[in-house]
């Protein structure tokens, strides 16, 4: 079977090998964040999860008074309540502003750590697809956290997204109305951003269940002292960036600006560059595009480039049902299932191969020579294995 052309060039997986080498003489491998790559956005939520439960508790969604009293009680004055006034306020929004953006860049890290090594393909797709859908609601959310601070960048962030949403031919006002929860903003309108805020974050752990589907054995936490660095990191950044808010929103004002957070925000950057169907057209062109790179049609750049379909492993008459090849297998390729009638074993594998990569761990784990990748039988893996440490110059001479 001819070797499959890689689709990136070789210094950037060398490059990628290198860093993670380095990476292991300094911190072992057990220690090296990038096996756990995929693992530490997932820490950072449910360090998310924590600090936004902390600041729910105090939380009041409404952008006028609440009740005739003799000081304004509103979203803005209950979070600036929470970080002047609360023990350690301050910090747990700290925690839950910048764990939302080491969860974005982690994210990303991860995504290109998968590109430049060229897992995303075939059998992968699945993981691709679910990742780009996870990090668009993680975006999402993030910008409704803004939204619920309701100073003077939330009420700008409000209006651009209206605006945005009005440009949509035919949708356009019913998503405006969605949004608003409502014509106009309301209070209806905070408690609707808070209902998006927290509902869509339990969705995503819907999401993490589609991404893990196809792993046998997904890492879902990095080791503790991998966390507990992580968490002294994010300590340090909280109290050397203090969290800080902007003048309170005011209906009929017009803000001039407001900081920009490139991890959140960075489509609002694109908003006041371009018209609103632009950056809709750039935004759906960006997402269809990274969408479909696991499609083969993409990196074929001739007749002599093209990608081999994957062959996968086959069983044979040898199978006992003992299922190690089942248990081995990372991508669920290998179901256990009743042996045909006649046999004297209960179970038989079966190799479902949409799914096999032929990474050839069911040959390894299999003691009885039942399963092989027909295009290279382990014989001739065995032979040439044989070979090589015959022509190595370290081989000892008899």
């Amino acid at each position: 079977m001819s070797q499959q052309p890689r689709v990136y060039t070789d210094p950037l997986t060398k490059m990628m090998l290198w860093i993670e080498h380095f990476t292991n003489v300094l911190l072992t491998s057990k220690y090296n964040p990038f096996y756990y790559h995929g693992a530490i956005p997932q820490f950072f939520l449910w360090v998310l999860f924590l600090s936004g439960l902390l600041l729910f508790a105090y939380y009041i969604p409404t952008i006028d008074n609440a009740y005739l009293c003799k000081e304004r009680i509103n979203a803005f004055t209950s979070v600036d309540y929470i970080t002047n006034t609360i023990p350690f306020g301050s910090v747990v929004r700290g925690i839950h502003r910048y764990a939302g953006d080491a969860m974005v860049l982690t994210i990303i890290l991860h995504a290109l750590r998968v590109w430049f090594t060229d897992r995303y393909r075939q059998y992968r797709w699945l993981q691709w697809f679910s990742g780009i859908v996870l990090l668009l609601f993680v975006l999402f959310i993030g910008q409704t956290g803004y939204y619920l601070v309701w100073d003077e960048r939330s009420l700008v962030l409000t209006r651009m997204t209206v605006a945005a949403f009005d440009a949509i031919p035919g949708i356009g006002p019913g998503l405006k109305a969605w949004f608003l929860n409502g014509e106009a903003i309301t209070n209806l309108t905070l408690s609707n951003f808070l209902f998006i805020h927290i509902g869509l974050s339990f969705f995503l752990l819907f999401g993490l269940w589609v991404h893990y589907i196809r792993m046998a054995r997904p890492v879902l936490t990095p080791p503790p002292v991998v966390n507990y660095a992580l968490m002294a990191i994010l300590m340090i950044v909280v109290f050397a960036y203090p969290v800080h808010m902007e003048k309170p929103a005011v209906i009929n004002s017009v803000p001039s600006g407001f900081e920009m957070d490139i991890f959140f925000l960075w489509p609002y950057a694109m908003l006041t560059s371009m018209p609103p169907m632009a950056f809709w057209i750039t935004l759906i062109g960006l997402i269809v595009f990274f969408s479909v790179l696991p499609m083969p049609f993409l990196v074929q750049a001739g007749a002599q480039d093209k990608i081999e379909p994957v062959h996968p492993a086959e069983v044979n008459d040898k199978c006992t049902g003992c299922s190690l090849c089942d248990k081995d297998c990372p991508y669920e390729a290998i179901e256990m299932v009743p042996a045909p009638a006649g046999s004297r074993f209960k179970l038989r594998a079966v190799v479902l191969s949409h799914r096999c990569s032929t990474c050839g761990l069911c040959v390894g784990a299999c003691a009885f020579d039942a399963i092989d990748i027909p295009e290279l039988p382990d014989n001739v893996v065995i032979e040439k294995m044989k070979n090589l440490l015959a022509s190595s110059p370290s081989t000892p001479s008899s």
